[in-house]
């Protein structure tokens, strides 16, 4: 994989100075992840133009509403309603002085609900920190500002009950023992938040964030759960859904993996906790019982990753490609050389980026 050159990353984030979280679709604007994730793989030529064959599908930012005052932050946590003051709070804050102390403090404190907007604060802020860490600039704070009102507005728990004196499992093991959404209370035609709002209808869900030990080597346990859930990718994901919903699995815990360098050991722990809830929530909620069975791919080399990922467009695709070859680098698992290939097969080429 060619080297990341972020000399190239805040030229593709400056259109978006003026746009918002959100597409016209309602969903989740993911251009700024997506040119991080092209600069992290050395992609990083196609960076501006992808984001600027974007631009047309964002909503405008609104920047007039007052930042919260502290006495509201608590009321506001969970209230999309007020994500633009979130969103001026975090610029505020951010503005100047230190960045990681706030990124621990709403980290540690957010954590319980990391599922907010399907994972999506999460790994902005994941991807606003690894660009961080290279060089601390405006339009990079502004990325960390965002992606921490993305996860404080629309904050999600999800249905928690800690066992005490429970067994713990490994992952594999753990998914195993996850129930999954009886179909009947399914509502898989919308929104993955929406989907995950049923799990109280899986018996048992609950307990699930009991079945790993997160107390050990916390970096060891994000890649076995990494590695579990790719796959999960490779046995279950047989429509385009099903592709977006378990990318978010891999890339949550990707985003942890980015923030955890500069968070404290305590909150590391508490985000892969609940990161390993938030994947087996996706299992519970979409998956079918007996698993369709694997998709057999053969392992691509990781330039040829990153070059099909640029090439193919689809933002999704992208930024699970950019986590796999990390999570490769790291274990040399390769599985997670199998996975992108699915994924392109699954999800549509993004038509305004190939034509370019």
């Amino acid at each position: 994989m060619a080297e990341a050159r972020y000399e190239f990353l805040d030229p593709a984030l400056e259109p978006l100075r003026a746009l918002g979280p959100l597409l016209k679709n309602g969903f989740v604007n993911h251009a700024p992840m997506v040119a991080e994730a092209l600069v992290a793989m050395g992609q990083d030529g196609r960076a501006k133009s992808w984001v600027e064959a974007n631009l047309g599908n964002i909503l405008p930012a609104n920047d007039s509403a007052a930042p919260l005052d502290p006495t509201e932050l608590e009321g506001a946590v969970g209230d999309p309603r007020r994500q633009d003051a979130w969103r001026s709070f975090f610029h505020h804050r951010l503005a100047s002085g230190p960045w990681e102390p706030v990124l621990d403090q709403w980290a540690d404190r957010l954590a319980p609900g990391l599922f907010a907007a399907a994972a999506h604060g999460l790994i902005r802020v994941g991807h606003g920190v690894r660009a961080l860490r290279v060089e601390d600039t405006p339009l990079r704070r502004r990325e960390l500002a965002e992606g921490l009102a993305l996860w404080a507005g629309p904050y999600q728990p999800l249905v928690t009950h800690r066992v005490a004196g429970r067994p713990t499992f490994s992952p594999k093991e753990a998914l195993a023992r996850v129930p999954l959404v009886p179909l009947a209370h399914r509502r898989n035609d919308g929104a993955i938040t929406t989907a995950l709002e049923q799990l109280p209808h899986a018996q048992g869900f609950a307990a699930v964030i009991s079945l790993i030990d997160a107390e050990g080597d916390v970096s060891a346990l994000a890649y076995d759960i990494a590695s579990e859930f790719a796959q999960v990718f490779l046995y279950r994901v047989h429509t385009p859904l099903t592709a977006i919903v378990f990318t978010h699995a891999i890339t949550a815990v990707a985003a942890i993996l980015n923030i955890a360098p500069i968070v404290k050991e305590v909150t590391t722990r508490k985000l892969v906790s609940y990161g390993w809830q938030t994947a087996a929530g996706l299992h519970s909620a979409y998956s079918e019982s007996p698993a369709p069975g694997p998709r057999v791919l053969p392992p691509e080399a990781p330039n040829e990753i990153a070059a099909r990922a640029a090439q193919h467009g689809d933002d999704h695709v992208i930024k699970l490609s950019e986590a796999c070859l990390r999570f490769h680098e790291a274990t040399k698992n390769e599985r997670f050389l199998m996975v992108p290939a699915h994924a392109r097969a699954m999800l549509p080429e993004n038509p305004v980026v190939a034509r370019r």
